[in-house]
């Protein structure tokens, strides 16, 4: 019976950690640091207008913190995409509700209307700075089946976790102690054009997929309940690092376009 009520007790624990966050604040300030330096004199001042001169670190969790306002519920959606083993991103179901990409190009369209009043597209950037974030998670890209790893347990450093809440926050910060900006400070090397170029190529779609192809590398390399330690942490900074900066300076691209093009 004590069996029963632990493994009962257990199940609950798991279920109540579900969570839909992707990166934790601090993986969403690296994103916006890494952003923020590589955006246009343009962008640079539109973006900060639009944010009442803050620059966009402040807001880059602002999306996370809807979860309670009715007002927003329609959002709880865009920030992940999941899709099953022998399925692509075309051939998913697709959430009625939207979903991470899906959202993502409805930022970038509605910030691209002329007339759009600034309320509305002081939103939408909001949304777009923590959108693209969530975009370069690996398990928000992760199967339906368990809920974006949600529903897959491992244990790290003798915590038992889901294979989310590892690559929430705790992944990062044990791959580096820095702050959000010494992240963004040492991970963004100064890269010429083409390598720049190279990084920020290709459409979201593009992204996604490259970022479901990951989720589908961490699934391989860790079965459920294993228990992960320094050569995890060791095997994946990398992975996180380039994830953080892709998001960067791909929402750098991003923003540049949409200001760029609006005189």
């Amino acid at each position: 019976m004590k069996l029963l009520t632990k493994t009962f007790l257990g199940t609950a624990a798991l279920l109540q950690a579900i969570s839909a966050f992707g990166w934790g604040e601090k993986g969403h300030n690296i994103v916006a640091h890494v952003a923020q330096a590589h955006l246009s004199a343009k962008a640079q001042h539109e973006v900060r207008q639009l944010l009442g001169g803050h620059n966009m670190a402040y807001y880059s969790t602002w999306a996370d913190n809807l979860r309670g306002d009715s007002t927003y519920k329609h959002t709880f959606t865009w920030h992940y995409i999941n899709v099953d083993d022998g399925y692509t991103y075309a051939t998913m179901p697709k959430n009625p509700d939207g979903d991470v990409l899906t959202a993502t190009l409805l930022c970038v369209e509605q910030l691209r209307l002329k007339g759009q009043s600034d309320s509305l597209r002081n939103m939408y950037l909001k949304l777009l700075i923590h959108m693209v974030g969530d975009m370069h998670c690996p398990m928000h890209a992760g199967r339906l089946s368990d809920r974006g790893g949600n529903l897959y347990p491992i244990i790290f450093r003798n915590d038992t976790m889901s294979l989310h809440r590892l690559w929430d926050s705790p992944l990062i910060n044990a791959a580096h102690t820095w702050s959000g900006i010494e992240w963004a400070t040492n991970i963004d090397f100064a890269m010429d054009a083409a390598q720049t170029q190279r990084l920020q190529s290709g459409t979201p779609l593009d992204w996604v997929e490259e970022t479901m192809a990951l989720a589908k590398d961490i699934y391989a390399n860790c079965p459920q309940n294993k228990s992960l330690s320094y050569a995890y942490v060791n095997h994946y900074t990398p992975v996180v690092e380039a994830q953080l900066l892709k998001g960067g300076y791909r929402l750098a691209r991003l923003l540049n376009e949409i200001f760029e093009a609006n005189p």
